[in-house]
């Protein structure tokens, strides 16, 4: 992929003669960082994509998410296509294993986590306005008069600083909000819990059916019972993979309010309970002969949302509340993970949807500072239902809009959102533009 050098028109320093628009800088290559690019480059501006990571993908590849949500409604039909369309048409293409599944009164896409990652890692290339930094981060960052004027990344390239022409917080923990003002982030007191996913091969296969998948998870609770495993461990969750004899295993795992300062601690502990629970499950005779073959990082279902122009609250998300700058969709039920008792799912009406307002993807006080994504300005509850990868592609493809500065009638054609009611489609940008 393009890395930008120190000759770039657009960093900081620079004569200035002659060079482009200020670029769009997108803080985390996740699913709704990606979009934010992407749509931002289809609208014609210069995109720094800024990843901590060493590969692009975000939670669905490095914690090995495996059936994507929030993509669909209630009856099975694309909410809304857009880049989220095209992205299930890109997995679908050469992989006979991605599909459309049902999931008690749910629909998910069901991918596998190197798939997607092979195909995001494409389609960015692909792209020749969005330039990506991997083991990067954005290590300082000046603001004036209301607007982020200056900021530097750092990572193997060195340091390059940049005048951004408008910023895009798609981190999910928060990072470079935090950093400018610590004090337009909402944490809780009581976090939501966190996963831990691992693949096993060697299953027997049909043993994951029902009744035999609901006879694991009750072999699971009874030994926690027993006191053979630990207590976190009667929130595990086994699914069926891609192969016959492949299990998708969810570990639950707790998370501190202060989590970012322990967070080796808590992988290391997190590591300690599945190496329990592959030595539990060997023991029984489906996964006799079963083994791990890939292990996720530990994943954050709320690292800490921003406090927008508007909080989307639960009561809009329960209420299926539509907005006049409404940004896009969602239908996902709260599925909210209690630190103590485990996930809770609150259905939503069906053959309906939410809507998210551009304000509550707008940080408080920042002219050209956008957040999408998982760490957008919302209560807890609400949260728990936008987070879900199809409406952070969603946000992510609203908000790159909105960044670009698409203000002209003919970009607002070209990056119109097609929804599947036509009759009412979403904005373009917000109405006031940037």
């Amino acid at each position: 992929m393009p890395i930008a050098r120190t000759g770039d028109p657009n960093v900081f320093g620079g004569n200035g003669r002659g060079a482009s628009p200020a670029p769009v800088v997108v803080a985390g290559a996740g699913a709704a960082g990606m979009a934010a690019s992407l749509s931002a480059a289809r609208c014609g501006a210069s995109v720094y994509l800024i990843e901590a990571a060493a590969r692009p993908g975000g939670t669905v590849a490095d914690v090995l998410i495996h059936t994507l949500a929030g993509l669909y409604d209630s009856s099975g039909q694309l909410l809304q296509d857009g880049l989220g369309g095209e992205l299930i048409e890109r997995l679908r293409s050469g992989d006979a294993t991605v599909r459309r599944r049902r999931m008690g009164r749910l629909w998910v896409l069901s991918a596998c986590p190197d798939r997607y990652r092979q195909v995001v890692e494409e389609w960015l290339a692909s792209e020749g306005k969005i330039k990506v930094f991997p083991h990067s981060r954005v290590s300082a960052i000046a603001c004036e008069a209301g607007r982020i004027t200056r900021l530097k990344i750092v990572g193997p390239h060195g340091r390059l600083a940049l005048q951004p022409g408008a910023v895009v917080e798609a981190t999910g923990i928060a990072e470079v909000v935090r950093a400018i003002d610590p004090g337009l982030i909402q944490d809780e007191a009581s976090c939501s819990a966190g996963g831990m996913i691992f693949r096993m091969r060697g299953v027997v296969p049909g043993s994951l059916g029902f009744p035999g998948g609901a006879r694991l998870v009750q072999a699971l609770r009874a030994a926690v019972a027993e006191g053979k495993l630990p207590p976190t461990c009667a929130h595990t969750w086994i699914d069926t993979g891609f192969y016959e004899d492949e299990a998708f295993v969810k570990l639950f795992v707790p998370l501190p309010a202060d989590w970012r300062n322990c967070r080796g601690e808590i992988t290391r502990e997190a590591k300690r309970v599945r190496r329990a629970v592959v030595a539990f499950l060997t023991k029984l005779p489906a996964f006799a002969y079963a083994s791990v073959t890939q292990c996720g990082s530990l994943g954050v279902r709320d690292g800490g949302r921003v406090q927008g122009e508007y909080c989307l609250t639960a009561d809009d998300v329960r209420q299926m509340r539509k907005f006049a700058d409404a940004a896009c969709r969602g239908c996902w039920p709260i599925e909210y993970w209690d630190p103590i008792r485990g996930v809770s799912l609150e259905h939503l009406p069906p053959d309906d949807y939410y809507e998210i307002p551009f304000r509550a993807l707008k940080v408080k006080g920042l002219e050209n500072l956008w957040t999408a994504g998982k760490c957008l300005s919302a209560d807890a509850y609400a949260q728990a239902s936008a987070r879900v990868v199809g409406t952070c592609w969603a946000m992510g493809e609203a908000v790159g809009r909105a960044a670009a500065g698409a203000r002209t009638q003919a970009e607002r054609a070209n990056c119109q959102v097609r929804t599947k009611n036509e009759h009412q489609p979403l904005p373009s940008v917000p109405p006031n533009g940037l």
